[in-house]
């Protein structure tokens, strides 16, 4: 369940710039958990970079089909 939430994470912060503003405005750990807790994405680093290395294989994989 927390690496579909992570999966999600990545999806939005690719997908939606305003939210990604947010997430970059944060001033540090405690705010970046509690816009993460209010958005419902619980996840932990573990899970937050498989997210990423999935996204970044799917990247790989479209470049190399160009």
């Amino acid at each position: 369940m927390s690496l579909n939430n992570a999966r999600r994470f990545v999806e939005k912060m690719r997908e939606d710039q305003s939210f990604r503003n947010k997430v970059l405005q944060t001033t540090g750990p405690k705010e970046l958990s509690s816009l993460l807790n209010a958005e419902n994405f619980v996840f932990n680093k573990r899970e937050l970079v498989g997210a990423m290395a999935e996204c970044m294989r799917q990247l790989e994989l479209q470049m190399s089909n160009c």
